[in-house]
């Protein structure tokens, strides 16, 4: 059986996804909502109908990628393997997502400056923060690490949000280490000095 996405929620993806690439191209202050609809090939009007100020698009932008990247973690929960396979299997879906998809990594580039200029996107930011702490440390929970899971949590989350903020200096957004070079030092960063 196949899902039919209604015609207004394709319409918001389409609007969403032309943000995202008007968002990291002109970055957030510089973007209209008229740059908005000429690159989702639409009128001023067809954005302003879901839409009625670049802030909320900004924030339902937030809340689908935070959707997108939870639906991805729950796929992938094993809680029968190993924890430092948990743990490598979970950095490298974070870290696929970006290295698949350039906009993404510039997004998340442009998420982390807004996040420390708007005290709403700040707030969001930091719930999305803390869901990630806490599945990270559920898995570091699990045992064979070297520390306390919580601060382990933030530095594979610091490790991660590093490597992706160095695809700015890049022309094309690449990441500096693939996800699977990152998944495999966020393991090491974990288990202490051997």
């Amino acid at each position: 059986m196949t899902t039919r996405i209604k015609p207004d929620e394709q319409r918001k993806q389409q609007i969403r996804a032309a943000a995202t690439r008007c968002f990291v191209r002109r970055g957030f202050a510089a973007t209209r909502l008229l740059d908005i609809a000429r690159e989702a090939g639409l009128s001023k009007g067809g954005v302003y109908f879901h839409y009625r100020a670049k802030e909320a698009l900004f924030h339902d932008i937030l809340e689908a990628q935070f959707a997108a990247l939870q639906a991805r973690w729950d796929a992938e929960q094993d809680t029968d393997q190993p924890a430092d396979r948990a743990l490598h299997t979970l950095v490298l879906t974070h870290l696929q997502t970006l290295e698949q998809s350039p906009d993404e990594a510039r997004f998340c580039n442009l998420m982390l400056a807004m996040a420390s200029q708007n005290p709403e996107f700040r707030e969001k930011f930091d719930h999305s923060l803390a869901a990630m702490r806490t599945r990270y440390a559920d898995i570091l929970c699990r045992g064979g690490f070297a520390g306390d899971p919580a601060v382990l949590a933030r530095a594979v989350i610091a490790l991660i949000y590093g490597v992706a903020a160095q695809s700015a200096a890049d022309g094309q957004a690449a990441l500096p280490l693939t996800a699977e070079q990152t998944a495999e030092l966020a393991v090491r960063l974990a288990r202490g000095p051997a």
